[in-house]
């Protein structure tokens, strides 16, 4: 629904996927924009998938190459345990995308858990990242929409594919996405289930915060005081602990920023590219 009826309906855009084979299996992702532009990659949230930056894609891609990843058991990717546990892994992957695609520098964006992904991997490659974008991201401490610690989510992930229980325990967890306006739950199976459970426990704030030490890149840092899944004290934490990023707080726009305020998200992101209008 378009919070502000009285706005223009936003465009969309819905790339085809292409399957690029890496050592880990399959990773899908789209390719949008002018090649010889400034590449930013895009890093969904949990759950999410490229689907969720089609409104914020119209917006760049005249003058950006706007390249969009499903993560490893999400979307169009191969759903391998190993690249769905962790933030380092998840950023590893991405980083193997954007060798596949010879881009010796990019930007990257997140958006909620996707965030830890792209502060990770611009912690950790720092020479290679042009500009840090987190979007209504995951910050150093618990929020109210992950509600449990993460070894909770863990635990459940072993419990949700144990025969008997498993099928006990599913139409709670369904219940809880849907109290936290979250997609999909209702199709979910108990395989995937678990993969998102896992894929939730990997919300590592001791890594974070040893990522917010680090020499990063230039940051953009975007939230919405009426995030109904992350308390505006833990993004302000993260805006102090980010000192030299700009920071965007709206006062309304919810959990998808890249949704609902996609023009100003959009606008800021060219401005610190150096892509603005003639």
């Amino acid at each position: 629904m378009n919070p502000n009826p009285a706005a223009p309906q936003l465009a969309v855009s819905d790339p085809p996927l292409t399957a690029l084979e890496l050592p880990h299996g399959a990773l899908a992702y789209s390719d949008e924009g002018p090649r010889d532009t400034p590449a930013l990659l895009a890093v969904h949230g949990i759950p999410g998938c490229i689907r969720d930056f089609r409104h914020l894609a119209p917006l760049l891609t005249d003058r950006l190459r706007f390249i969009r990843v499903d993560l490893p058991g999400f979307g169009g990717s191969a759903p391998l345990d190993d690249d769905v546990d962790s933030f380092t892994s998840r950023a590893r992957v991405v980083v193997e995308l954007a060798d596949a695609l010879s881009l010796a520098r990019f930007s990257i964006l997140g958006h909620s858990m996707g965030g830890g992904t792209a502060l990770v991997l611009a912690a950790t490659h720092p020479q290679r990242v042009r500009l840090l974008a987190l979007v209504a991201s995951i910050a150093l401490s618990r929020h109210r929409g992950l509600g449990l610690p993460p070894t909770v989510f863990a635990l459940m992930g072993r419990l949700v594919r144990t025969p008997g229980l498993g099928h006990l325990l599913l139409p709670w967890m369904r219940a809880q996405y849907k109290r936290r306006r979250l997609p999909g739950a209702e199709t979910m199976n108990r395989a995937e289930m678990a993969r998102q459970l896992r894929a939730i426990a990997a919300a590592d704030f001791a890594l974070m915060r040893r990522s917010v030490d680090a020499a990063l890149p230039r940051t953009l840092l975007a939230y919405a005081k009426d995030d109904h899944m992350i308390e505006t004290h833990v993004s302000e934490e993260l805006a102090r602990a980010l000192s030299n990023a700009r920071v965007l707080a709206f006062d309304s726009g919810g959990h998808n920023l890249q949704k609902t305020r996609a023009p100003e998200l959009a606008r800021a992101l060219r401005e610190e590219l150096g892509v603005t209008e003639a």
